[in-house]
């Protein structure tokens, strides 16, 4: 498979980590959009949220919650691409850290 999620969380490409545990990886996008701008990627590729079954989107949820509290985030938006809106075809969500309600997406 020639994704390149997948190439991170195998290892095969470097990232920075944000956090990693058995079935989420989360790292610091390389183009960010906002002062924190982080993926949250499921380990297991999923093509998007209409693969999930609901676990990993509730495990998502726990976690960017997690992140802003821990961060002392403001303000924080989840942005989730599926199908031909998605650059990269394995589900991930971006967390956008410190963003205002005037700011586009």
């Amino acid at each position: 498979m020639d994704c390149v999620f997948c190439k991170i969380v195998k290892g095969e490409i470097p990232s920075k980590k944000e956090f990693e545990n058995e079935d989420i990886m989360i790292i610091h996008d390389i183009n960010p959009k906002a002062s924190l701008h982080l993926l949250i990627i499921p380990k297991k590729h999923l093509k998007d949220l209409s693969e999930d079954d609901g676990v990993v989107w509730a495990s998502i949820g726990k976690l960017a919650a997690k992140i802003a509290k821990d961060k002392n985030l403001k303000s924080f938006r989840l942005v989730h691409n599926a199908g031909e809106a998605a650059e990269v075809a394995h589900m991930h969500v971006h967390l956008l850290g410190g963003v205002e309600v005037t700011r586009e997406i």
